[in-house]
This record gives C-alpha cells, structure tokens and sequence, in this order.
C-alpha cells in the first residue's frame, strides 16, 4: 500500500501542483486519500457521475473508447478526472489499470473548498488543468486531421 511519503511526493511532482507554494501542497496532503488498483480494475468509469480529481501515483492506465479501444495512456504524475472536476458532468471516458496502480485520490468537496478558500491556489490549478486539456486536445486535433486525411486519400 502506498505510504504517506509516496503521497506526498506523488502530488507534489504531479504537474496539477506546477508552482504551488508549501502551504498550497500541506492542503492538497491534508485531503489525499490513496486507493490501489489491480490490473483490469477499473480506475474511473463513463458516465459514473464522481467528481474526484485524481493523480497517478505509480503504475500505467489505458484511457479507452465506449467500444473498449485505448485512445491514450496515464503516467505516474498525471491528472485523471480533471473533466468532471471542472465542469461537474458524468465522467467523460474509462481508465483501466494496466498491472497495479497507486492512485492519490482528491475528493471534489474538500477540493472545492480549498480553492475557494485559497484564490491564488484556485488560479494555479485552473491554469494546470487548462494545460493539460490544451495538450490533449491538440494530440486529438493532430489524430482528427490524420484520419481525415486517410479518408480523402482512399475516397
């Protein structure tokens, strides 16, 4: 089981926490909780209406299609949830373990509250996620545009 340290450290090297202050990650270790997954286990499933936000602690998971098909993969340190987070709608795709995973879990509430206890923190985390969805929907636009141009090729 994953302990305290790892946690710690799990979401301190996380990019959700990119220029957080001391303070700003004290709060995030005072609401972590740590869940393990084996491999197969389902991490986070469409259309589940849970809001956490999670990180990535070790291990690999498979994002997959509503068909079952992996479309990505999550690395220790990534973000998993930050959708449903956001804008507090079913989640938006499946994560699977693939061989065990640590996961550090930030529940939606407590989460919530800190950022609007802690507007600077509010800010930082917004940005972070922003970030991240920037790049993925850029890897998507750039996957979009490369099977466009297979149809039109074929056609």
């Amino acid at each position: 089981m994953i302990d305290s340290k790892d946690v710690k450290e799990a979401i301190r090297l996380s990019y959700l926490t990119k220029g957080f202050t001391d303070a700003n990650l004290q709060s995030l270790y005072g609401i972590a909780q740590c869940q393990v997954f084996e491999d197969g286990q389902e991490i986070l499933k469409q259309f589940d209406n849970t809001r956490d936000l999670l990180i990535l602690a070790s291990g690999t998971a498979h994002i997959l299609t509503m068909i079952g098909e992996p479309i990505g993969q999550i690395k220790p340190g990534m973000p998993m949830g930050e959708v449903s987070f956001l804008d507090g709608k079913p989640r938006s795709g499946t994560a699977i373990a693939s061989g065990q995973c640590e996961i550090v879990v930030l529940p939606a509430d407590e989460m919530m509250q800190l950022l609007r206890e802690s507007p600077e923190m509010a800010v930082k985390t917004l940005w972070n996620i922003s970030s991240v969805l920037c790049a993925r929907l850029r890897i998507a636009n750039n996957n979009l545009a490369a099977l466009m141009a297979v149809d039109e090729s074929v056609s």
